[in-house]
């Protein structure tokens, strides 16, 4: 369970944005962050006045919700109720109440417009956002464990690819290695209809086949109920292999990317891959505290360009995405954002993936992902299994 100390260190940082813009209360519905600052994940909403403690008002279930929330717990099963009983703790009613625009369905929202006829409602997303993206050495440690939880699991992944098996046949004993070593299997994304299993098992032409996900590559997936992921292509000599998965363990995220062969990967897929590799290596050099996330970008994409692989660069043609990295923390599309137009400094206590990568029309993909964290004194790495090409035997 989540400290006691660790929660109100971060209900303290929600409390100082909400002072500083004159907001009264913020209530928080959303699970991610619901489980950030209460520790659990039961069906409730948080309400975290300016001043003084958390309550949480609990539909279901309230055992558990007792034993993972060190906060009060209201039952509770209506929004209508949640004035008077707000006014039973000793807080006033708000004049200024914050809620997650950015996640919250509409329902929601005219929900507690309803309960709050007299309050002005604002969005307290960014105060979220920009909190929950510097992460503590509570979570530092939890990311770090995942990161090496990660690294033994995919020991095992050269003896499970074998010519001739489907991808989704490898993908399936790739993802029983992760969940005998803990994987939670979910892995949760903010962004609006974004969807992730696991992760892309990908092989030859597959990698190049773009679809609804706000990333470089899908992949085929079972079908149009399905469209990424893992596919019944069959591995095949000489085939890059390409496998970006997500490690999520106690709840953390960390994400990465390896290339592997059975045989010779074709000549522009290495080539594309020694300049991942370049573009990884000179990102490293240059970020540090106070560096600006869109001039990070922006150095990718002048290696990729002198590389003569600009339209390959993070997808191909129109299927192009403009980042080259994102934050990971609880969910897997986490601020910061490295990516074109983001003028936003980078801090101590981020962690962050990068995963330069080259789309090659007809042949595959080749690229790197790691996550890292940014300290005082530069990065740690924290997804530790070497960035080799995986060369396996026939």
């Amino acid at each position: 369970m989540t400290p006691k100390e660790e929660l109100q260190r971060r209900v303290n940082g929600l409390q100082d944005r909400m002072k500083a813009d004159d907001c009264d209360a913020v209530l928080v519905m959303q699970n991610t962050d619901l489980y950030y600052f209460s520790g659990t994940l039961q069906s409730a909403q948080l309400y975290v006045p300016a001043i003084g403690d958390p309550v949480l008002f609990c539909r279901k279930s309230i055992p558990r919700a007792a034993r993972e929330c060190p906060w009060n717990i209201i039952p509770i099963n209506n929004y209508k109720y949640l004035p008077d009983k707000i006014g039973d703790f000793g807080h006033k009613l708000p004049e200024r109440l914050g809620l997650e625009y950015d996640v919250i369905p509409v329902s929601a929202y005219l929900a507690v417009k309803k309960a709050f006829p007299n309050a002005e409602l604002l969005d307290a997303s960014n105060w979220i956002g920009e909190l929950r993206s510097i992460k503590s050495p509570y979570e530092i440690e939890i990311i770090r464990n995942a990161g090496k939880t990660m690294a033994d699991a995919f020991t095992y992944v050269p003896e499970l690819i074998r010519q001739g098996l489907s991808e989704l046949a490898i993908a399936a004993n790739i993802e029983k290695v992760l969940r005998d070593h803990g994987h939670q299997g979910y892995i949760r994304m903010r962004g609006f209809n974004q969807e992730f299993f696991y992760g892309h098992f990908l092989s030859g032409p597959n990698g190049c086949m773009a679809s609804f996900n706000d990333g470089v590559t899908a992949g085929s997936g079972m079908g149009a109920f399905f469209p990424q992921g893992p596919g019944e292509r069959r591995i095949q000599i000489n085939d890059p292999i390409y496998l970006d998965y997500v490690g999520v363990f106690d709840g953390y995220n960390i994400d990465q990317t390896r290339l592997y062969v059975i045989g010779v990967l074709p000549h522009k897929l290495k080539y594309a891959f020694q300049v991942a590799l370049e573009i990884q290596e000179t990102l490293l050099a240059q970020i540090k505290p106070g560096v600006v996330a869109s001039d990070l970008y922006d150095s990718a994409l002048d290696i990729a360009d002198r590389a003569g692989l600009t339209d390959n660069f993070m997808g191909y043609g129109s299927e192009r995405v403009k980042f080259v990295g994102h934050g990971v923390g609880l969910e897997l599309d986490e601020r910061p954002v490295i990516a074109k137009g983001f003028n936003v400094e980078l801090e101590p206590g981020m962690i962050f993936a990068l995963e330069p990568k080259f789309v090659i029309p007809g042949l595959g993909i080749a690229g790197i992902e790691n996550t890292w964290l940014l300290n005082k004194s530069g990065v740690e790495k924290i997804s530790v299994l070497p960035d080799d090409l995986g060369t396996i035997p026939y």
